[in-house]
């Protein structure tokens, strides 16, 4: 897998085929108790035609993340899924391998679900450490305006000059978003006040909410005169890139956690 896109992608189809073999199932579980029409034994017979050509196209992800399954029969070990739809009629203990099949399935669907996109893919991850590092900004999905303001001088290896552009956008984007003049400190504590707050992080309608909005003006706060001030007004030599990362990975934080919210009028 190549992105997260086609990750997504193939776990739909998991969970298309994983309801599919639950429906063929039931539905031989039915016809085991009722005499099916014609009708419905064509379309059950098409329905495991499918399932067979599906299990072929998804064998290899089946296999890599779910595993096998065997069911044994007079002394012998079968294949769980060849054992279930290689025929319309069922074998003896068919619908105890369909059973184990649907588990199969939907222990890759978990097992792709709980994996991160660099545990999936299958590209190959740079061994330099610069490298590394560059490759891991791409793949950290900042948000755009994070991208703009530091990605050209973090791959040059400017990462103080790449937190400090990262934090004056979170500076500029609370601006954007408040329509406010102020700066620094004063900016944040006015913008996200739990009192009277021109950003409102949450309803504010317990008290848990009035502790987050609290909470994260503090971090705007923090971020200002901590990581963004010192940055400009102090020689600070920053050569460690995963450093950099963790700093723009808060900025990007701070952004995020705004993006969605509307600001009141002012």
């Amino acid at each position: 897998m190549k992105n997260e896109a086609e990750k997504q992608e193939i776990i739909s189809e998991l969970k298309k085929f994983y309801e599919e073999l639950r429906s063929y199932k039931n539905r031989q579980s039915r016809r085991h108790n009722s005499k099916f029409s014609e009708a419905q034994i064509r379309s059950l017979d098409a329905l495991r035609l499918k399932l067979q050509r599906d299990h072929g196209r998804l064998l290899n992800i089946i296999f890599e993340h779910g595993g096998s399954a065997y069911i044994p029969y007079l002394n012998r070990n079968y294949e769980v899924f060849s054992y279930s739809l290689d025929s319309l009629d069922m074998h003896p203990r068919g619908l105890e391998a369909l059973d184990s099949a649907i588990s199969v399935v939907n222990r890759a669907i978990g097992k792709l679900q709980s994996l991160t996109l660099l545990e999936t893919s299958h590209v190959q991850v740079p061994e330099d450490s610069a490298e590394l590092a560059n490759f891991l900004f791409d793949k950290m999905q900042f948000h755009p305006k994070v991208v703009e303001a530091s990605r050209e001088l973090f791959k040059d290896g400017h990462y103080r000059d790449a937190i400090y552009r990262a934090f004056v956008e979170v500076v500029n984007f609370v601006k954007r978003k408040a329509k406010s003049q102020l700066d620094g400190k004063k900016l944040m504590s006015t913008v996200f006040s739990p009192d009277n707050p021109i950003i409102r992080l949450n309803p504010l309608e317990t008290q848990t909410d009035k502790d987050e909005q609290e909470g994260f003006m503090y971090l705007f706060m923090g971020a200002v005169q901590g990581i963004r001030n010192p940055k400009a007004h102090e020689n600070i030599i920053q050569n460690n890139p995963y450093v950099a990362l963790q700093l723009i990975g808060f900025a990007n934080l701070l952004i995020q956690t705004i993006s969605f919210w509307k600001a009141e009028d002012t």
